[in-house]
């Protein structure tokens, strides 16, 4: 693997490795992988609601903030925390504690002296809005207030916890016009969430009418800063000096469908999860990335929260199941112990697909919403970011009967008016429209090809891939203009084929 994989990255200094779909693709395996070539390893978006799942030996890590590749940081690799990420102190000193307890190093851990900086305010604000009717499905994580914050010019940076003079001002002059915000929610929730556990369980809460204690957060974001000195450098200057003389691999989060700027608007996260958003949240620009590999789960999806899924398996009660507060694995054993990946109930079967790929969120442990591979999001999203993909997770399907590959869309919704284009009822749609009142009546068009009900966990050529399975992914190529370079047939580090 190691031969083919060098030839896949010759002549190439910089590469990137991001979701053509909703995130929850497997970025973090395909990132450890690559990271074996890289010298240094930079994530530039998201903030700690993206959570990359690795598995080493048998060994399972969850990865929040912290790049994937710091499970090489042993090997001298750099793993670069960039300036367009929001950080959470917090969720970095917790993962650095996790990193310890394995034995691992974070010697080479760097934090960008300019990341946006997570407080309380953000959080509470977040969980506050998600109460709402109207909801996104957002993590709670305070993720979009402190990006919309950096927009209006309000915003910290995690330099800011170096300098706890200049912090108080900031975080107070932050803070002024959030306390207006507060006054449109009822006060005994807003005690209540301060007591959650992203929000230190209290020890931030005031039972005056400040609703936070400063001085807790204060100290707090002090000791932060104490804690992670060592660490918080100027990456982007770094990363400009080293581009095109170290083999650099950047890390994306969450997927091109939840991108801000070009994604399934407005149910989206709030940073740019394309190649382009990703170079610029580590100091470069996209013209210095080589190589773009796009990640497809195959042949199925998945999507978390709210906002629309044209091959969504079940529809709308899947939506509405996932959710349900309390749902997660254990309660869909529960009561659908019948439910098989051969279930000829639509709802059922993609219960049991969820299972089967233990598509449960790595942050919040939710449910993942579960559809067939999407080609007019594929075709969409390779636009954006380049025609190399890699299929992850196709171990999954191993006994299912029959694979659907959406090739299509047909709409059946009002005319809808999309620039110079008229969209009306009938008309077929090969490329997905990042529009929700599009994709919300968009109903997908299949080819059903027979499955392979062979386990193929343990092939490690493309050429020994049975031939149902081949000729899925032939059609995937043809019909998507794509060219599969990778194929992951299990969740190790080994499991991997290099075409």
């Amino acid at each position: 693997m190691k031969n083919k994989l060098d030839i896949l990255l010759r002549d190439v200094n910089t590469a990137a490795v991001i979701c053509s779909q909703w995130g929850d693709t497997g970025k973090g395996k395909i990132v450890d992988l690559f990271a074996d070539w890289a010298d240094v390893i930079a994530r530039g978006t998201g903030a700690d609601n993206a959570g990359h799942t690795i598995w080493v030996k048998g060994k399972k890590y969850v990865m929040h903030l912290i790049p994937s590749g710091i499970l090489r940081d042993g090997d001298g690799k750099t793993n670069i925390i960039g300036s367009g990420v929001a950080v959470n102190p917090r969720v970095v000193l917790e993962e650095m504690a996790m990193l310890s307890e394995a034995g691992l190093s974070y010697d080479h851990l760097m934090i960008a002296l300019n990341a946006k900086l997570i407080l309380p305010q953000h959080i509470l604000l977040d969980r506050l809005r998600e109460s709402k009717s109207g909801k996104i499905g957002t993590t709670g994580r305070g993720v979009g207030p402190v990006y919309a914050d950096h927009y209006a010019r309000q915003g910290l940076i995690v330099n800011d916890m170096l300098n706890p003079d200049s912090f108080r001002k900031k975080f107070l002059r932050n803070l002024k016009e959030k306390m207006v915000l507060f006054t449109e929610y009822d006060p005994v929730l807003i005690q209540e969430l301060m007591h959650h556990e992203h929000l230190e369980k209290g020890q931030f809460f005031s039972d005056g009418i400040g609703i936070f204690d400063v001085e807790a957060i204060v100290e707090r974001y002090a000791e932060y800063g104490r804690l992670l000195r060592d660490l918080i450098s100027d990456t982007d200057t770094f990363m400009k000096r080293i581009v095109g003389t170290k083999k650099i691999l950047l890390e994306g989060a969450q997927g091109t469908m939840l991108s801000v700027d070009h994604g399934s608007y407005p149910f989206v996260t709030s940073s740019d999860c394309t190649d382009q958003g990703l170079a610029h949240g580590v100091g470069l620009k996209d013209k210095h990335i080589d190589l773009v590999l796009n990640i497809a789960k195959a042949f199925y999806m998945t999507r978390v929260g709210g906002g629309p899924f044209p091959t969504e398996i079940g529809g709308h009660a899947s939506a509405d199941w996932c959710a349900e507060v309390g749902v997660t694995k254990g309660v869909e054993k529960d009561n659908y112990p019948f439910a098989t990946v051969n279930s000829q109930q639509d709802f059922l079967q993609g219960i049991a697909i969820r299972m089967a790929g233990e598509e449960y969120g790595a942050t919040t442990g939710r449910p993942r919403r579960v559809g067939w591979l999407d080609l007019p999001v594929l075709r969409y999203a390779t636009r954006q970011c380049g025609k190399d993909v890699i299929l992850t997770k196709l171990d999954v399907l191993s006994s299912c009967e029959a694979i659907k590959i959406c090739y299509s869309y047909q709409y059946d919704g009002e005319p809808f008016n999309y620039g110079d284009e008229t969209f009306k009822a009938g008309d077929m749609i090969g490329v997905a429209v990042p529009f929700a009142e599009v994709m919300e009546k968009c109903g997908p068009v299949y080819a059903v090809f027979p499955g392979w009900c062979c386990d193929i966990s343990d092939v490690r050529e493309y050429d020994d891939l049975p031939e149902p399975l081949r000729a899925i992914i032939a059609f995937i190529e043809d019909r998507a203009k794509v060219s599969v370079r990778i194929v992951s047939v299990g969740a190790d580090r080994d499991a991997t084929i290099i075409r």
